[in-house]
């Protein structure tokens, strides 16, 4: 019990106390896109097992395709004018060109959807290229132009 107690202790201290970095901590929607931007990683490292790593859970891809096509839909309205604040990887790019920045939001809701009827039709090396596609000209063609390179 004295151990369960110290754990807990030490985990409450950890997630409370500020490291030190300056860092300003992401609230309110800034922390709600990275959230679902973190969502999609989830969603595209599941699907890099599936297809890669031969998990034999194909029937599985259709589900995290069209959950990568949901959130894709709901992009744009995570990025209301003036929320750079706190600290973000969004560049201002966004809403210099909103429409531009829809059919980034477009074209990996669509790519998606190619995904989802590639593994709808068995073909696990066409469900492959829709997945190299969507990451390559989805979640990369946003990145390029309208996210702070790392």
């Amino acid at each position: 019990m004295k151990f369960r107690t110290l754990a807990l202790a030490a985990v409450v201290f950890a997630i409370t106390v500020p490291t030190g970095s300056g860092a300003q901590e992401a609230t309110g929607i800034v922390a709600y896109r990275e959230t679902a931007m973190k969502a999609l990683g989830a969603h595209s490292g599941a699907l890099k097992s599936i297809l890669t790593d031969q998990t034999q859970l194909m029937d599985q891809v259709g589900i995290h395709a069209r959950a990568i096509a949901d959130i894709a839909a709901a992009i744009p309205a995570m990025f209301p004018e003036d929320s750079l604040d706190p600290p973000t990887e969004a560049l201002p790019s966004i809403w210099e060109d909103p429409d531009g920045f829809q059919a980034a939001a477009d074209r990996l809701a669509k790519l998606a959807g190619d995904l989802d009827a590639a593994a709808g039709s068995g073909d696990a090396q066409a469900s492959l290229a829709a997945f190299a596609a969507m990451g390559k000209d989805g979640c990369g063609g946003c990145h390029a132009d309208y996210r702070k390179k790392n």
